[in-house]
């Protein structure tokens, strides 16, 4: 996984960002393109640390220009960009770097990030409810812990503008590392612009070949206008247009 940080079209500038495994890159909001990411449809073996990863959080952490990043938010734009994935593969690999990692499906639409692999424990709409803390198992050198989507709540907007929900996701700064939220397209609903504004910043996930620049254009503005902050794009599935047998050919500057 390549990262860097640039915009993803020249007429809208887009923050940067980092990449994950595979074919995938970043890019930064004002740059001329967006960072690969990859993300596979499987679950990380505990103590895997993936380049990709690894480079995505250095990446992170220079988009954050000395800014300390602990709660941040990944969106798609019109869906399908394989953001559930790559949310997933980062938290695990963050927490098997050793880190405590928070991991929150915060997807009111489809709760496709936890199926399958949080099938017990309380709900986000519980924890905030009760004021609970998520409790994290050991993965690889570190600790990750699973939130669920909440099924019940019925009116998602007024849930995601909450002050309950703000101030249970300040209180996890406390508990762990980073805080993860796995968010609905952006384009299609206003979950992750909402959620957003409660945490570090967001992070575009878009998708090689499908993702238009307008809809990246489009949910970069939605988070900006209700006051959000966008800390990259990363560009998803990321295939190199030269064979490889070709690139090795090619000199390097």
């Amino acid at each position: 996984m390549s990262a860097y940080f640039e915009s993803l079209n020249r007429q809208v500038s887009t923050p940067p960002v980092a990449s994950a495994p595979a074919p995938a890159q970043m890019r930064p909001a004002d740059s001329d393109a967006a960072p690969r990411v990859a993300a596979e449809r499987r679950r990380l073996t505990p103590g895997a640390v993936p380049a990709a990863y690894a480079g995505l959080r250095e990446r992170l952490i220079v988009a954050a220009k000395g800014k300390i990043l602990k709660s941040l938010v990944f969106a798609g734009c019109d869906g399908a960009e394989g953001c559930t994935e790559l949310v997933r593969e980062f938290a695990e690999s963050l927490a098997s770097s050793g880190l405590t990692v928070l991991l929150i499906d915060g997807d009111l639409r489809t709760a496709g990030l936890t199926a399958g692999i949080a099938p017990g424990g309380a709900d986000l709409a519980e924890l905030v409810r009760t004021k609970g803390a998520p409790e994290a198992a050991p993965w690889g050198r570190g600790r990750l812990a699973v939130v669920a989507c909440p099924g019940s709540v019925t009116d998602k907007e007024s849930f995601l503008r909450s002050q309950e929900l703000a101030t249970w996701l300040d209180g996890q700064r406390v508990n762990f590392d980073y805080t993860l939220v796995d968010s609905s397209p952006i384009v299609r609903y206003s979950d992750g612009v909402l959620t957003s504004l409660f945490t570090d910043g967001l992070v575009l996930v878009a998708k090689s070949g499908v993702t238009r620049g307008s809809s990246l254009a489009r949910a970069r503005q939605e988070v900006e206008r209700a006051g959000g902050v966008v800390l990259g794009v990363i560009l998803n599935r990321f295939r190199d247009p030269v064979p490889a047998a070709l690139r090795r050919l090619l000199p390097t500057t």
